[in-house]
């Protein structure tokens, strides 16, 4: 894997002159991992659904770039970028691995039934694959959403709070993947104030300081 994001002036104003994010501008390579940090209200998730494309700019733009640096369009982001946060509703009716596949269609991916079975073993999400989502503990329901993040092998990685319900083995079993995922080629972005997760980032950005 071989990919770029760059972010080049981006704003976001939910209500006109004032600034969530503003005048933000980076580039992380392939194997980069990037901490966003600082209090509640800075604009941290705002900036997590900037980069997935789930926000529009006020202003400036995200750029997602392939192995020969062709920006990959913005409608089809979604095929290329993995996100987990709490907030993120599943559909409790479906099976854990019935909504695996689900999610894997969407993004038009032909993912292996070996990925699916790695990845639900790898969130020891193995045991309980055939139950329904809506069955499950609020720790095994972001398990659940970690894997939708990751089981189409995404260029770029955004996590938002993404540990807030997880033991200490969800944790660990977390570490690992996103390790993994950048030693891959691939992106991480997350969104924090846990201090392990901030550990796993090799870059710190903290929105607090941005706003002076």
């Amino acid at each position: 894997m071989n990919v770029a994001l760059e972010v080049e002036g981006l704003a976001k104003a939910y209500v006109p002159g004032r600034w969530v994010v503003r005048g933000l501008s980076l580039r992380l390579e392939s194997g980069d991992s990037l901490a966003v940090v600082g209090a509640n209200g800075v604009g941290k998730t705002t900036l997590i659904k900037l980069l997935a494309g789930l926000l529009e700019p006020t202003a400036g733009r995200v750029r997602l770039w392939s192995k020969g640096r062709q920006a990959a369009p913005a409608e089809v982001l979604f095929r290329w970028i993995g996100i987990a946060t709490p907030a993120m509703q599943l559909y409790g009716e479906f099976r854990v691995e019935e909504l695996l596949r689900l999610g894997a269609r969407l993004r038009t991916c032909a993912v292996l039934d070996e990925r699916i079975a790695q990845v639900l073993e790898r969130l020891q999400l193995s045991a309980v694959a055939q139950q329904r989502i809506e069955a499950l503990s609020s720790g095994m329901q972001q398990r659940v959403r970690i894997a939708l993040a990751l089981v189409h092998s995404p260029w770029l990685l955004l996590l938002d709070e993404a540990t807030a319900t997880l033991d200490a083995a969800g944790i660990a079993a977390l570490e690992e993947l996103v390790s993994e995922h950048c030693r891959n080629g691939g992106i991480l972005v997350a969104a924090t104030n846990a201090e392990h997760e901030r550990r796993w980032c090799r870059r710190v950005l903290d929105l607090s300081e941005m706003r002076g």
